[in-house]
């Protein structure tokens, strides 16, 4: 019989950003006085080059630690020449996980043979297919704001700062096929996974959307930019055997499903932040928030 488990889960740290020193602080030491048998943090870990600080926060926190990135932890600034955000995805952020303790998702399974279980994630991007349809079918004149990332009022940040010679499509479709691999390798070696995603794995544990919402310019553009369809294809082919799936990224804490597949969004914001305890096999979830 495989052996129960309580796996803490955070996201959307932003360590360094003044509005959340407080709550970081305050779950760390929680963490350091309740601890779980691991810890996962699903995805935009540091503002600016706090990635580091960040990890290295947990180093007093007992049990295996796990981490992936988010889109603010690939952004680099318009003066950085010598590296680019594919070169901080792929070398440098793993790099200081791994000197910080850290296992980090993005390059491959966490297994828990102990357990039955194993722990897969990915930063996931968008390449515009939960909302493309709608933007083409209602504002067919304004689809050039996909790749601007042009809002009518502001622009999305990724534009500023996440630099590489890719497109949105093209590193969705490199990070998905990395993630299905990664979920078929571990469930050749174990008989069930979790789930981790940054950008949220399915539309039901993205932004809520209020049943009959229609929604204008401005907000079908922010669901374009939130997931994709592929890896929702990549989930709902494998969902028996995914336990549970765990996103971030849209700061709103919601709960959904993919078919048989539940989901999690954590839920953390700039002025407060959340974290989950989840009993394994169980799969019953405890909630504690930290506020300023």
């Amino acid at each position: 019989m495989s052996r129960t488990l309580r796996l803490a889960i955070t996201a959307d740290l932003h360590w360094g950003h003044a509005r959340g020193h407080e709550p970081n602080r305050a779950l760390v030491e929680h963490l350091k006085r309740h601890p779980a048998d691991g810890l996962v943090i699903a995805g935009d870990v540091g503002s600016g080059d706090h990635w580091g600080d960040c990890l290295r926060a947990f180093a007093d926190v007992p049990g295996f630690k796990a981490v992936l990135p988010g889109n603010h932890d690939v952004w680099v600034p318009r003066d950085e020449e010598r590296i680019d955000s594919l070169v901080m995805y792929e070398a440098i952020l793993p790099e200081i996980a791994r000197e910080a303790g850290f296992h980090y998702l993005d390059d491959g399974p966490l297994l828990l043979p102990e357990a039955g279980l194993g722990l897969v994630g990915t930063i996931n991007w968008y390449d515009y297919s939960w909302a493309i349809d709608e933007l083409t079918a209602r504002f067919p004149d304004e689809l050039e704001r996909l790749s601007s990332k042009r809002f009518t009022r502001g622009r999305h940040n990724d534009a500023n700062f996440v630099r590489w010679a890719l497109d949105d499509a093209g590193f969705t479709r490199r990070v998905v096929e990395k993630f299905a691999r990664q979920l078929d390798e571990a469930l050749a070696a174990v008989p069930h996974v979790l789930a981790f995603t940054h950008h949220p794995a399915f539309r039901g544990v993205a932004f809520p959307v209020p049943p009959g919402a229609v929604l204008d310019l401005d907000q079908l553009l922010w669901v374009a930019f939130t997931g994709n369809v592929a890896l929702e294809e990549v989930l709902a082919a494998r969902a028996d055997r995914i336990a549970m799936a765990f996103s971030g990224h849209t700061h709103r804490a919601c709960e959904g499903r993919l078919g048989s597949l539940p989901g999690v969004n954590v839920g953390s914001d700039y002025p407060f932040k959340r974290l989950l305890y989840l009993d394994w096999p169980a799969l019953t979830i405890d909630a504690v928030q930290f506020d300023p």
